[in-house]
């Protein structure tokens, strides 16, 4: 009811101004990052998937041999160097389509893919490209030698 009164009061006393001022605040409020459970990590790999055997009936364990994607003057160095050419970093010659994959070393990594998994391959068929939803049972029969 306080509230209501001093509000209503100011409303009123605003009016008795001999001109009208507008006031714009802006205020940012930084956030932190939502926090992940226990164990839980954010992270993007690339790589090739060397196997992925079922574990469980909940489970799959996903084995990748990790590589970096590189590009732009990082790919072109990298490219040029792989062909023994020795180059200053902003003329070396570019990489083909501006891009070059190496190897990030030779350790696997292993990760739990949960059996309820999905996800999107690219399929090709009659000359076209297209998306395909697939389960991660799907995905293990593919990446272990069954037709799509």
């Amino acid at each position: 009811m306080r509230l209501a009164a001093s509000v209503l009061a100011m409303l009123a006393l605003g009016g008795c101004a001999a001109g009208t001022r507008t006031v714009t605040v802006t205020t940012t409020v930084q956030r932190p990052p939502r926090s992940m459970a226990p164990g839980q990590q954010n992270a993007t790999y690339f790589g090739r998937i060397v196997s992925i055997t079922k574990a469980d009936a909940k489970r799959f364990l996903l084995v990748l041999r990790p590589e970096s994607f590189l590009v732009g003057v990082t790919a072109n160095v990298a490219f040029a160097q792989q062909q023994g050419t020795a180059c200053a970093p902003l003329s070396c010659p570019g990489a083909e389509d501006d891009r070059f994959v190496v190897p990030a070393g030779v350790q696997s990594l292993t990760f739990v893919l949960p059996a309820k998994t999905t996800g999107t391959v690219l399929t090709v068929g009659g000359g076209n490209m297209r998306t395909t939803s697939i389960s991660a049972a799907q995905l293990a029969g593919i990446v272990g030698g069954a037709k799509s």
